[in-house]
């Protein structure tokens, strides 16, 4: 099961109590225990997290959760906001976020890559977790980042682009207050945030190079960040859809559509115990069992080749075989 340490549920709580909430009434109603607003090292179901988030919502409206990262205040999560803070510039802070994650979470996983050489961008993936309560973590988390950096940053900081999973909102308001020029787009398929190359060489003003090797070992003996055994494998197959639908299919488009680079994809799929080979099969398989479950077409060579985004009849068949002679759903499949 998925937790989340009760730390999150406090910085989250006080502010929610601040905003106008009952704090009583809050804890009940989220199912927090009371027991676990005290002591170290409490972890709860990540279930519950996303719980405070969907009645903060339905209190306080959808910007909830804009409004509470927004007030962040360091030190509120404890060993992982001093990891941050005591690294020299804002890239090493950034990239203490996904190793030692599990300092604050089980249920999520942040990755920095550096996608070009004028951006990098840091990846929060959700391993449970869905609906509003889902939406708003992702924000809050991103957001958490930005607010977090800003504090210890010596002038602006603006990110290039934000990426997120969900749903584009009636109003941006409360997205322009907290992330200023950045591009924002909505239903991405991943939630990040992108910052400038040059601005990961900005110093930090807390940084603290004694307090950081006396917390480096101790970050060192956390467990390893989760895995994501099945998030991109699954991504890829959708897009690969959307590949064969315009005409186009490759690693490159593909990479375009998930808007990361082909070297990422592949990084991200080797992560994932496979390659962009079997997962092209794999998506390309599936999609034909699909079609002859419908059974709404006749499945010609050539309206086969076309539905797999194959040039040609030919290479559909050498594919078929090649499915035929492994495990793939459309092993039972012939042209």
């Amino acid at each position: 099961m998925a937790t989340d340490q009760s730390l999150l549920h406090r910085f989250v709580i006080s502010q929610l109590d601040a905003a106008g909430l009952d704090r009583a009434q809050l804890i009940r109603d989220a199912g927090v225990p009371d027991w676990s607003m005290t002591g170290d090292d409490v972890h709860l179901p990540s279930a519950t997290f996303s719980r405070l988030w969907e009645i903060g919502e339905y209190r306080l409206g959808p910007d909830v959760a804009l409004q509470v990262a927004r007030r962040y205040e360091l030190s509120s999560l404890g060993l992982y906001d001093y990891l941050f803070a005591s690294a020299p510039t804002l890239g090493d802070g950034l990239a203490t976020c996904g190793p030692h994650i599990t300092a604050v979470t089980t249920n999520h996983r942040f990755d920095l890559v550096a996608e070009n050489e004028n951006e990098s961008t840091l990846y929060l993936e959700m391993l449970d977790g869905d609906g509003r309560g889902r939406d708003h973590t992702q924000l809050w988390g991103l957001a958490a980042v930005l607010s977090r950096a800003r504090r210890v940053v010596d002038g602006p900081l603006n990110p290039v682009r934000v990426s997120l999973r969900q749903a584009a909102p009636t109003h941006l308001d409360g997205f322009r207050a907290v992330f200023g020029s950045a591009t924002v787009e909505f239903d991405a398929p991943t939630d990040s945030i992108t910052f400038r190359a040059a601005d990961l060489d900005l110093p930090l003003t807390t940084a603290d190079p004694v307090l950081a090797a006396v917390l480096l070992p101790l970050a060192a003996a956390l467990p390893p960040p989760p895995t994501l055994a099945s998030a991109w494998p699954e991504r890829v197959a959708a897009a690969v859809d959307k590949a064969i639908e315009a005409g186009e299919v490759s690693l490159n488009s593909v990479a375009r559509i998930l808007r990361i680079s082909p070297r990422t994809l592949q990084r991200r799929l080797t992560e994932a115990g496979t390659t962009w080979r079997a997962e092209l099969d794999r998506a390309r398989s599936a999609r034909l069992t699909r079609a002859v479950s419908a059974g709404s077409l006749p499945l010609t060579g050539t309206r086969q080749a076309e539905l797999l985004g194959y040039s040609d009849a030919g290479s559909a068949r050498r594919a078929a075989r090649r499915w035929s002679a492994g495990s793939h759903p459309a092993r039972r499949l012939t042209f």
